[in-house]
């Protein structure tokens, strides 16, 4: 079969490898579609280190080629799936108390992980979420990165049509918008980019807000008789979000922090503030399989619909440039889609 390796940074290599064969309890999926990640782009950029070389993608969708009996029995042939290709151990500590996403053992050297930028992959059948009915390939590669946005705004402990103030209105943050709407929540949806704003809005945002030429914090407050959001998730790195984080919330507020910080991970806020008005700040990292499987049920339901954000697709043999267009802001998610090239 064919599939992309990166080999190095930056040096992504279509090889010709073996088909892998479904082991005991495992399923062989022909993949159809794989989201290209900011996980991905950072391994290809070398601002990830994993080890290399190794077969990228872990937002992935295909068909059941083939499957051995499991201790749920065998899934069909043809059955249309999801895949969570971020492997957990099941053994430490985390994985063994219901957090997998904090599973340590998750990257390491030898163990079998992500593998989407391929035409097959051997799975476990556990890593198989079948998908409901009428539920697209294409938006089932969104199943991943949704999965995330529920983990995040669980841990904002963000409630039943509460006020929920999203940072950032890159593919994340506008995922993050789709999701709280199952929430009955109200979303105010912060972007420099004009046409981001524009998009959140396009996707039922109550109020898109420019950080630069507005008064975040003051315009988030006139909206909510002075009080804030009851809720905040930062989705952008950039290191006056957070601050403004802070000065957004109501009393008891909650901000979770969904990105990731490279360069300048020093928290910048006003303990006092943090400490006078009971400010919850948080993190979230990945998800949990019942996080994925949620995830699944709501693209399936049509509760979050998720085609709006593919912004192109993508072959094998052109993935060096479709990494490049998923790193352009102007994209949202690009599509590694395999087709007969």
């Amino acid at each position: 079969m064919k599939a992309a390796v990166l080999t190095a940074p930056e040096r992504l290599e279509l090889q010709e490898v073996p088909t892998p064969v479904a082991g005991d309890g495992e399923v062989l999926v022909k993949l159809e579609y794989c989201g290209i990640c900011t996980l991905e782009q950072r391994l290809y950029t070398g601002a990830m280190k994993m080890p290399l070389p190794l077969i990228p993608g872990h937002e992935a969708s295909g068909v059941v080629a083939a499957s051995n009996k499991g201790p749920f029995g065998t899934i069909p042939e043809g059955t249309p799936v999801a895949l969570d290709l971020v492997t957990r151990c099941g053994e430490c500590y985390y994985c063994r108390t219901g957090q997998s996403n904090l599973c340590v053992n998750r990257f390491q050297n030898g163990r079998k992980v992500l593998g989407g930028f391929a035409e097959y992959i051997a799975v476990a059948a556990k890593q198989v979420f079948p998908l409901p009915a009428g539920l697209s390939l294409a938006e089932a590669a969104f199943a991943e990165p949704v999965a995330c946005c529920i983990r995040s705004l669980k841990k904002a402990g963000l409630g039943l049509a509460e006020d929920l103030l999203v940072i950032g209105a890159g593919p994340m943050g506008l995922m993050h918008l789709l999701v709280a709407h199952c929430y009955g929540a109200r979303v105010f949806v912060s972007d420099p980019d004009p046409a981001r704003r524009a998009k959140a809005m396009e996707l039922g945002a109550f109020l898109s807000l420019d950080p630069i030429a507005e008064d975040l914090p003051k315009a988030v407050k006139e909206h909510t008789e002075g009080r804030g959001a009851d809720a905040c998730v930062v989705t952008s790195p950039a290191h006056e979000a957070l601050k403004s984080a802070v000065d957004s919330v109501s009393k008891n507020g909650r901000i979770n922090i969904y990105t990731s910080y490279n360069d300048r991970p020093a928290l910048p806020v006003d303990a006092n503030t943090v400490h006078r008005e009971q400010t919850l700040i948080t993190g979230s990292e990945g998800r949990t399989e019942h996080d994925f499987l949620q995830a699944v049920r709501l693209l399936g339901f049509g509760k979050v619909r998720v085609a709006p954000l593919i912004s192109a697709c993508t072959s094998l043999a052109k993935l060096a440039e479709g990494l490049r267009a998923a790193m352009n802001p102007a994209n949202y998610r690009v599509l590694l889609e395999h087709k007969a090239e």
